[in-house]
């Protein structure tokens, strides 16, 4: 279970709020606490129902980096304040575009974590569905870069991070490599969501393991895109390619990756260009076992590996996209 997902059930502490939020908090019922240093105490900043102007929100965006929190027991209610009207949020002009994805982003944690832990898979490809589209249509009317879309999403080990960052740089990894068509840039980002569905059959305690994995531990991990195949290989809405997404993500152009050993070009395209981002997104957050590496650290790392393990087109254009400003 997620370090979010255990404050909920516990309803203990405090979750971060991102101040790309901040223009949306009168829209909330809930208590804003605020917090200056590690070592301080939260603070109760604005109690629920209170007014929370634009001239405030500025005041604090100016101010600090990241200062509102809600307790742990009002997330649920938050998260669903906010999706409730998050394709009007997504349209408004005074947020950025990294920044209406980072609203999304935490808007949708809530119920991909959820939908996630559920026996049956149904909620949650619906729920993909949902938020592939809107992540794709903000992503390809906007124009936004990597490096940016980077520098403002989250960078944990939790579920609904890693697979909404995936779906995010996949998509954009999409349109540098050529990609227009804008539903087919859809189904890659739905894909980048559903692409670790498999991992909900790995025991939590293999997946948050602060230890070094013993053998028996991997060979339980490396059964996730199988087990995602096995879930999705019957749905109608799911199509090749996103199927292909979830089964071969692991998979090297040399035949060395698994679940079978596939190479070259019996990799779907889209596994290919997902492979990438999946293991960069994977660098660059953090794990119980270590430190993230930086953006550069995980370039290198994938250049290093680029016609072995990658493709090394897809590897030259992701590298190139990152150093887009």
């Amino acid at each position: 279970m997620s370090a979010t997902a255990t404050a909920i059930r516990k309803n203990t502490g405090y979750i971060q709020v991102p101040k790309s939020i901040l223009g949306r908090l009168d829209r909330t019922s809930v208590d804003l606490f605020m917090k200056r240093g590690n070592s301080e105490p939260h603070v109760l900043y604005l109690g629920a129902g209170s007014p929370f102007s634009q001239e405030r929100v500025n005041g604090l965006i100016d101010t600090f980096e990241e200062v509102l929190y809600v307790r742990a027991a009002d997330y649920e209610a938050f998260s669903q304040d906010l999706s409730i009207s998050i394709e009007e949020t997504l349209k408004e002009e005074s947020l950025s575009a990294p920044e209406r994805y980072q609203v999304l982003q935490f808007s949708a944690s809530l119920e991909i974590e959820q939908a996630m832990r559920m026996v049956n898979c149904d909620r949650y490809v619906e729920s993909t569905k949902n938020i592939g589209r809107l992540i794709s249509s903000l992503l390809v009317e906007e124009d936004v870069l990597a490096a940016d879309l980077f520098g403002i999403v989250r960078h944990d080990f939790q579920t609904f991070v890693h697979v909404t960052n995936v779906a995010g740089y996949a998509t954009l990894l999409a349109k540098e490599l050529g990609i227009q068509d804008s539903h087919e840039l859809e189904q890659i980002a739905t894909g980048g969501l559903l692409h670790d569905i498999g991992k909900r059959h790995i025991p939590r305690s293999i997946l948050v393991k602060s230890e070094t994995l013993t053998p028996k531990d991997w060979a339980v991990i490396r059964q996730h895109p199988q087990r995602g195949y096995e879930d999705l290989c019957q749905r109608d809405e799911i199509v090749h390619g996103q199927l292909m997404m979830t089964y071969q993500h692991h998979e090297h152009i040399d035949g060395s990756g698994y679940p079978v050993g596939v190479s070259g070009d019996e990799i779907h395209p889209w596994a290919q260009l997902l492979a990438v981002v999946d293991v960069f997104d994977a660098l660059t957050g953090e794990r119980p076992y270590r430190k993230p590496a930086t953006a550069e650290q995980a370039i290198q790392f994938i250049e290093g590996r680029a016609g072995t393990q990658f493709d090394k087109e897809i590897v030259q254009c992701w590298a190139s996209a990152m150093q887009q400003r």
